[in-house]
Order: C-alpha cells, then structure tokens, then sequence
C-alpha cells in the first residue's frame, strides 16, 4: 500500500505546527522552561501533550505547504505565538523576584544570595524565596493546566497562518511596567517601615553621637526585614491570584480568546 507524497506531508503539518507552538511555550514557560528541567524532559512534553490534543485541535489549511517559504513563515509565526504565551508567566514570576530585591536592598538582607537555578544568575536570597513561593502557588493553583488550556483554545482562536500584531508586541514591552509597579505596591508598606526605622535611628544618632547606632541599626533593620518578610508571606496568595488573572487576561489579548465566555480564566 503507497501513500503519496502531498497526503504525507499533509499529515506531517496537522502534527506539526501544533507542536511548534506548543513546544514553543513549554521552553519558555515558568517552571517548565528553567534550566533545572532538561531540554529532552520538555521535548517529551511537548511531543505527548501534542498527540494528546490533535484530535480536538481544527483542521490546518491544506494550502499552507510544508516544504515551502510560506511554510517557513507559518514555523515562524507559530514559534512567535508560543514564546509569547510563556513569557506572560515569566513577567509573572519576576515581579515576585523584583519584590524580594526591593525588600533586600531597603533591609540589607540583599548580601545574602545564590545562583539562580531558572537563569544561572547571581541574585539576592530573598528574591529565589519569593520566586520558589510563587512557583509553588502556579502549580499549585493548576497554573500548568491552565496554560496547557489556553494554548489549545488558541488554535480556534488564532489559527495556524495568522499572526501576532504590533499592538501585541506592545503589549509585551508593557509588561516591564507592570512588573516593577507591581512588585513596588506589594513592598510598599515595608518601604514605609524601613524608612521609619532608619530615620529613627538617624535622629538617635544626632541626638547621641557618642553611641555606635550604626551597628546596631544593621542588626535591627535585618530583624525588620525578616518580620516584613514573614508579613508579606502571610498574604501573598491574593496577590499572586491578581497577578495571575492580569497575566491570563494579556495572554488572551495575545490569542484574540475572550476569557470572560471561554473559560480562559
């Protein structure tokens, strides 16, 4: 029994631009797309999450050829789609990161750090602590699932052959904005009571210059900012739920899906 040739390579791209962008948003993903995961453990993923929703996945244009430039385009395009659905969730992961290093340099517990297992970096303790939290509450919360969700509703509505716009693209830049507004209004009141404390033992100084306020304004401000840790820690789920939905609602911006009737959310 022969197949031909245009029924083969037809078959190919039903499984393969699927993949593209599936496996695209597996290697930029939070948690999935960290250098702790190995490049062969998200390929595998990809590959059985992709034959897992072939069959309810919409029919790709047969008019878009495999081996051609306009295929070339089409790979592009897909891998566009899928980077940019995971780096939503790695915006949403670094706010956290941002908070902890804003929390660190204002209470000096920013000379403690280590190696960023996600991206190999140097950075401060705390922020890796508020990183791991956040990465717990995404699994946690089904985040994965979620994702996973979404990028299979994204072939209804942004099928293979269409593409991002500049908006979206605009929309993404965003994102440095908000991550840094974000991750300022959660440390804010900690700001505030670091300020306190500091000006406070600023007066103390001119008052009494005799006494060593400086050493022991560093061991204090270290036990503030563990308290302020502990504090924030008690209600960072709510703060991460928001931060979470405003990340699923630039995700379905991206993919042209309303959340609100699809059940993107």
């Amino acid at each position: 029994m022969e197949y031909p040739a245009d029924i083969i390579l037809d078959w190919m791209a039903q499984f393969f631009w699927p993949l593209t962008r599936i496996s695209s948003m597996m290697m930029t993903m939070t948690f999935f797309g960290a250098r702790y995961v190995p490049v062969r453990v998200r390929l595998y993923l990809s590959l059985a999450i992709t034959f897992a929703v072939m069959p309810a996945l919409p029919q790709v244009p047969s008019s878009i050829e495999l081996l051609s430039y306009g295929g070339f385009l089409v790979l592009a395009q897909q891998i566009i789609i899928g980077i940019a659905m995971g780096t939503v969730t790695q915006f949403v992961m670094q706010t956290f990161v941002l908070l902890g290093q804003i929390i660190g340099m204002q209470s000096s517990l920013g000379f403690a750090s280590m190696v960023d297992p996600a991206n190999g970096q140097n950075t401060p303790l705390l922020g890796q602590f508020y990183l791991f939290v956040a990465t717990m509450l995404f699994l946690a919360t089904d985040g994965h699932l979620q994702m996973l969700n979404l990028v299979m509703m994204s072939f209804k509505s942004l099928p293979v052959g269409e593409t991002l716009q500049a908006a979206d693209y605009r929309l993404l830049a965003s994102w440095f904005g908000i991550m840094f507004s974000v991750a300022l209004g959660m440390a804010l009141a900690g700001i505030i009571a670091l300020l306190i404390v500091n000006m406070s033992f600023g007066v103390m100084t001119r008052a009494a210059p005799q006494l060593n306020i400086f050493s022991l304004g560093f061991s204090f401000a270290l036990l503030v900012g563990l308290l302020i840790s502990m504090y924030l820690l008690s209600g960072i789920l709510p703060h991460y739920l928001n931060h979470w939905e405003t990340g699923v609602d630039a995700i379905c911006d991206l993919i042209r899906l309303d959340c609100t009737v699809g059940g993107g959310a």
